[in-house]
């Protein structure tokens, strides 16, 4: 920008020379000739000018200055009038057309640029075969003896390197078969974890044989006094590079080991693709550290140069065809294995990756190529940083993915003590927990892509994360997410001491308001902590709760008048346990509905009733409670025997029955001795006879139904008859028949209860 602000005051240093002597003719020829410009001004503002503006991007940079500094100069649309007499009018009708003019010049301009920059690489290609053309023609001579030194130089340093190598190799695939096995029967993390550790086993045997080619080198040509040469030191970098790249290749694919590979690659597909990305590494590698760095020692620089074109072009045909070839079947691995995934938003991901992996590769190959056709003493240093940092982030991003995702899919263990004194606890952390780890992994993969940026020069995110902004945004989002988590740990934490407030132990047992009550904190906790959270996190992202407090009381007071109904719910259901009325457990008859309560909430008790059925009843319709389980309870007993029955007997029989009552298992559950109350009524066919008996509360009804059994039995001992309602129907004779016509009566005999004689004859009536 400097040098563009240099430009621009040379420009307009030139427009204001050659402005001068029409100013100096227009004021009269008052100004002297010593107010231009020195010509050695001048010239050396225009040859500063020329390069500007041969340069695409400092002539692209100059026009947006000078677009920015005409805008900057015109007066304002309100200030623009026309000169003379006339009125001011404002020239509305021209901004228009003004945009489109100038979004037209920046299309324009864009394209120029980029047919600059294509005729730019072309001429780069054409200049770079040009040194092969010299050779050929002879113009550049070729050092044959001194290729054929650098050759067997080359070659000992390269053998003595891949001798180490490949003797370390041994050495360390004795160790392979032990980490495999420990890698077959182990989890995710210890999977990645051998791998990472086979991986550095790798790195150290490509170390050990590059230190004994350079023990070779030192040995060799001269000893450790002439040290090692430029050319074995090139052979020695080329052959470490490419042992870290087949590291990361093993990595990746892990050829040969199916129990550490973490991608879904087959054995098949892994082979291949270790094979032909191991055979490009090779070309590349050797091609451009070792075959052109010699090029230019032996030869000439217009040599290495042509070859390194050669090279990469040869490359990267070669990864395009590859690409090309592959792009289906990648496609086709990728939805097979997105089927087996839960997740919907994880198998669009990867299926929308297998469409598309085949552009982004295209683009990489492309980007590569231009870079070095563009920068090419540089490239070698810019791509593989780029490369090596990119490899590096999308391994590190896989492993903290695969890591997270397998814990989504386990769960949240928890030790077995932590279970027994909390079993709900591990039931929340696998509630939301996994829902925080989807998160991260989310947040794992949008870094992955943005240090992708970064790394290709795409996006400066390290500078806009240390700007004023960046640095806003991340400490306003990063403090509302510390407000959430740690809002997470104190309900977390809440529930956790209910939970463990609600366990009876030893010494303590946990009564049934108890459970009420800390059910209904735990409840009016959980829409505490939730409101709090939000509002505390919007406040630290930037937006003004003021107006949301205020319009959540005033929004609450409209729907206090609309939901007349809701407040009464609530205040009711305040008093009722204020005043203890309805605990959880307890069997109470509430508007008409008897049955269990299951729950309590701050508006409505909901109860199941003897059929099963769940009722869920609004504290506003209740206006009494009938509860069965207080104190103490009674069962009433309203026994009926016949008018001819014995009281006293009755009575007797009542008491048996109680005391064989208590000799059974309900004797625990019955309070003090049975309360006989004598006869209550004179029923149409019974004489009721009534006793109670006070029972523990809630056991009154199998108290009675028990008690209800041995009556029964004991009566029966007793031929105590229990009565059942009778009719009996009586036939009258009209008044105007006489006494000898009247029809004869039939007697009922009851053939069960009369044994007739053999010979005897039937009884027609008579006698």
């Amino acid at each position: 920008m400097k040098i563009l602000r240099c430009c621009l005051f040379a420009l307009m240093t030139m427009m204001l020379a050659g402005l001068a002597p029409v100013l100096a003719q227009e004021s009269g020829g008052q100004a002297p000739a010593q107010e231009q410009a020195p010509p050695a001004d001048v010239e050396q503002a225009s040859q500063a000018l020329i390069k500007v503006l041969n340069d695409p991007e400092s002539r692209a940079a100059l026009i947006d200055l000078l677009q920015k500094s005409t805008g900057d100069s015109q007066p304002a649309e309100g200030d623009r009038q026309v000169p003379g007499n006339e009125a001011a009018i404002p020239v509305q009708g021209i901004s228009q057309p003004l945009q489109q003019e100038n979004f037209a010049l920046r299309i324009g301009e864009y394209t120029r640029v980029l047919v600059d920059d294509a005729g730019y690489l072309l001429e780069q290609a054409m200049r770079s075969l040009n040194g092969l053309v010299l050779v050929a023609r002879g113009d550049i001579p070729v050092k044959w003896d001194r290729v054929e030194d650098i050759a067997i130089q080359v070659g000992i340093v390269l053998l003595a390197a891949y001798l180490g190598f490949f003797a370390s190799q041994l050495i360390a695939k004795a160790l392979y078969p032990r980490m495999s096995l420990y890698a077959r029967y182990g989890g995710g993390l210890t999977r990645s974890f051998i791998l990472v550790l086979t991986s550095v086993v790798d790195a150290v045997t490509v170390g050990v044989g590059w230190a004994v080619g350079n023990a070779a080198a030192l040995a060799s040509f001269g000893g450790i006094n002439a040290g090692v040469t430029l050319q074995e030191s090139l052979a020695l970098n080329a052959f470490f590079i490419l042992g870290m790249a087949n590291v990361s290749l093993r990595f990746i694919f892990a050829p040969g080991r199916p129990e550490l590979r973490l991608l879904p690659f087959t054995d098949e597909s892994s082979l291949y693709w270790y094979g032909r990305l191991r055979l490009f590494m090779y070309w590349m590698v050797f091609g451009l550290f070792l075959a052109v760095p010699i090029a230019n020692v032996a030869v000439s620089f217009v040599l290495g140069n042509a070859l390194r074109f050669l090279v990469v072009l040869l490359g990267m045909i070669y990864l395009l065809v590859l690409v090309h070839q592959n792009r289906h079947r990648v496609n086709e691995g990728a939805r097979d294995y997105a089927e087996h995934l839960q997740s919907a938003l994880a198998k669009r991901a990867l299926v929308l990756v297998g469409q598309l992996w085949h552009l982004a590769a295209y683009g990489y190959i492309a980007a590569v190529f231009i870079i070095w056709v563009t920068r090419p003493f540089d490239a070698t240093t810019i791509i593989l940083r780029a490369t090596g940092l990119s490899i590096l982030t999308i391994m590190a991003g896989m492993a903290i993915s695969l890591v997270v995702t397998k814990a989504i899919k386990g769960g949240i263990r928890l030790p077995d003590d932590l279970n027994r004194t909390l079993p709900a606890l591990q039931s929340r952390l696998n509630a939301f927990v996994p829902r925080l780890l989807k998160f991260i992994r989310f947040a794992v993969f949008l870094v992955t892509v943005l240090l992708l940026l970064e790394i290709w020069g795409l996006l400066t995110v390290a500078e806009w994360l240390v700007s004023e902004a960046g640095v806003q945004l991340l400490s306003s989002y990063g403090s509302a997410f510390l407000v959430l988590l740690v809002a997470f740990m104190i309900w977390l934490a809440v529930m956790s001491w209910v939970d463990l407030r609600l366990q009876s132990r030893s010494g303590y047992i946990v009564t049934a308001r108890e459970r009420t009550l800390f059910q209904l904190f735990r409840n009016a906790s959980t829409v505490v902590i939730v409101v709090m959270a939000l509002l505390l996190s919007l406040s630290e992202v930037g937006v003004d709760i003021g107006p949301l407090i205020a319009g959540a009381g005033v929004v609450g007071l409209a729907i206090s008048f609309g939901a007349q109904t809701l407040v009464k719910d609530i205040i009711t259901g305040a008093f009722i346990q204020v005043e203890n009325a309805i605990n959880e457990g307890d069997v109470v008859t509430v508007a008409g509905i008897t049955g269990t309560v299951e729950g309590i909430t701050v508006r409505s008790v909901r109860m199941r009733d003897i059929d099963g059925t769940t009722h869920i009843i609004p504290f506003s319709s209740v206006d009494m409670v009938s509860n069965f389980m207080r104190g103490f309870s009674y069962h009433v007993a309203l026994i009926g025997v016949a008018y001819d029955t014995n009281i006293t007997h009755a009575k007797d029989a009542m008491l048996e029955a109680f005391r064989r009552l208590k000799e059974t298992d309900f004797g625990p559950k019955i309070i003090g001795d049975f309360e006989m109350h004598g006869v209550t009524n004179f029923g149409a066919s019974s004489i009721d006879i009534r006793g109670r008996i006070k029972t523990v509360p809630g056991d009154q009804w199998g108290v009675g139904r028990a008690y209800n059994e041995f009556v029964k039995q004991v009566f029966d001992e007793r031929n105590i008859e229990i009565p059942f309602p009778q009719v009996t129907y009586h036939a009258a004779t009209p008044p105007f028949v006489d006494d000898g016509n009247k029809p004869k009566q039939r007697k009922k005999v009851d053939v069960s209860s009369t044994q007739l004689e053999d010979d005897a004859p039937a009884d027609d009536g008579e006698n």
